[in-house]
C-alpha cells in the first residue's frame, strides 16, 4: 500500500478529530473529597462520580500510601481527566483509583504504609497529623482537565478516552475493556443477575482479586457465548465483542433476558443438586473445568429439557476431561464441554 501524500495525511487526521473542548483547573484535594461525597438534588449521584465503565477500586494498601506520599513530597502526579456531563457535575473518565485513594486519606481509613521517602510516617492516618499539617494536605492541589460541550456523535469520547489512558500502568483485564465499550442491558444482566447469584458464589469461588478485575465476569460471558455457540469465525476477542454488540441489543427484549436468566439458574441448579463441582475443580485450571462443566451441562438440557429436574449419579472427572483441562486452549475446553454433555446424556 502506497504512503499517504502530505495532503492525505492532513485530510486523514482533520476528518477524524472529535470536537473536544476542555479547561485546566488546579483542584485542592479538599474540593476533590467534597465533590466527590457531595450529592446533587436528586440524591442519585454525586458531584465527581465514577461511572460504571470504570474498573473496581484495585489499589493495595502500599499503592494508595505511595500515591499520597508523591504529594506530600510535591512530586508531578498525572492531571485526572473529569467529564462534565451537566453543569457542576462530573464523571471521572481518568483517575478513579487516585481519588478513591485521596477519599480514603481524608477520611482517615487509610493508615500510610511502605513510604520510603517518609518512612517516619509510616502507620499515620489523616487525623493523627497535626492541625497544620492536615490544613497543608487539604490545600495541596492536583491537576485536572474538564472535558465539556461535547457534541452529540462525540457523547462516547470518555469512554475511548478512559481506554486510550489506561494503556500504560496496571493493564486492563478485557471485561474492563469491554465494560467500557460495551456497556448496554446484556452487561448490565451479567453485573446485576448473574455475577451476585449466590448459587454462582458458592460453586465457583472466585478470588477477592478476580472480582475485583471482572474476572468472574468475563468468565460468565465466555459461558453464555459459549452456550449458544462455540464455532467460531474470527478471534476469540472480536467473537466475544460481536456477542456483546448483539446481546445487548437483543437484551431490549425483556423475554429474552427472562429466558437466558432461566437457562442460568437452571444450570446451577442442576450441577448443584447433582454435585458435578466437587474438589476436583479446585486443583489446576480451575476455571476451565468449571466453565466446560457449566456449558456442557447448559447443552444438555437444552438437548434433554426432561433432565432438569432429575437427580442423577455420574462422574464428570474423567482422566481425559482432567488432562484437556490442564490447558487454557480453546479447542480443549470445547472437547471438554462436549465430553460433560455427553456424559450427561449417557446417564
Amino acid at each position: 500500500m502506497p504512503k499517504a501524500t502530505f495532503e492525505q495525511q492532513e485530510e486523514v487526521i482533520n476528518s477524524a478529530k472529535k470536537n473536544i473542548k476542555y479547561d485546566t483547573k488546579e483542584f485542592t484535594l479538599e474540593l476533590l473529597h467534597s465533590k466527590f461525597n457531595r450529592q446533587i438534588e436528586d440524591g442519585i449521584s454525586n458531584e465527581i462520580s465514577i461511572p460504571f465503565y470504570q474498573r473496581n477500586f484495585v489499589w493495595s494498601k502500599d499503592s494508595q500510601s505511595r500515591f499520597i506520599e508523591s504529594i506530600l513530597l510535591g512530586l508531578p502526579i498525572p492531571a485526572m481527566v473529569f467529564s462534565e456531563v451537566e453543569d457542576g457535575v462530573m464523571e471521572v473518565v481518568d483517575g478513579s483509583q487516585r481519588i478513591r485513594t485521596i477519599d480514603n486519606f481524608l477520611n482517615d481509613t487509610l493508615k500510610l504504609k511502605g513510604l520510603e521517602k517518609l518512612s517516619e510516617l509510616n502507620g499515620l492516618s489523616f487525623n493523627e497529623f497535626s492541625s497544620s499539617i492536615k490544613r497543608k494536605i487539604k490545600n495541596k492541589t492536583v491537576r485536572a482537565v474538564v472535558l465539556f460541550d461535547m457534541e452529540e456523535d462525540t457523547l462516547d469520547i470518555s469512554q475511548e478516552l478512559f481506554d486510550r489512558l489506561n494503556t500504560g500502568g496496571t493493564p486492563l483485564t478485557g471485561m474492563e475493556i469491554r465494560k467500557s465499550y460495551k456497556n448496554g442491558k446484556f452487561i448490565d444482566f451479567i453485573y446485576n443477575n448473574c455475577s451476585k447469584s449466590s448459587s454462582l458464589i458458592d460453586l465457583t469461588c472466585f478470588t477477592n482479586s478476580d472480582n475485583k478485575r471482572g474476572y468472574k465476569e468475563e468468565f460468565l460471558i465466555k459461558y453464555f457465548a459459549f452456550s449458544d455457540s462455540m464455532d467460531l469465525d474470527t478471534s476469540l476477542n472480536d467473537y466475544l465483542d460481536n456477542y456483546l454488540d448483539t446481546k445487548n441489543s437483543d437484551f431490549e427484549d425483556d423475554t429474552i433476558e427472562d429466558k437466558y436468566l432461566e437457562q442460568f439458574k437452571n444450570m446451577l441448579s442442576f450441577v448443584k443438586k447433582n454435585n458435578l463441582v466437587n474438589a476436583h475443580v479446585r486443583a489446576i485450571n480451575k476455571k476451565n473445568r468449571l466453565l466446560a462443566i457449566y456449558i456442557g451441562t447448559t447443552l444438555a438440557l437444552k438437548e434433554d429439557v426432561t433432565l432438569i429436574d432429575a437427580t442423577i449419579s455420574l462422574d464428570i472427572f474423567t482422566n481425559e476431561f482432567i488432562d484437556k483441562a490442564k490447558s487454557s486452549g480453546f479447542n480443549n475446553l470445547r472437547e471438554n464441554v462436549e465430553l460433560v454433555k455427553n456424559i450427561i446424556l449417557a446417564r
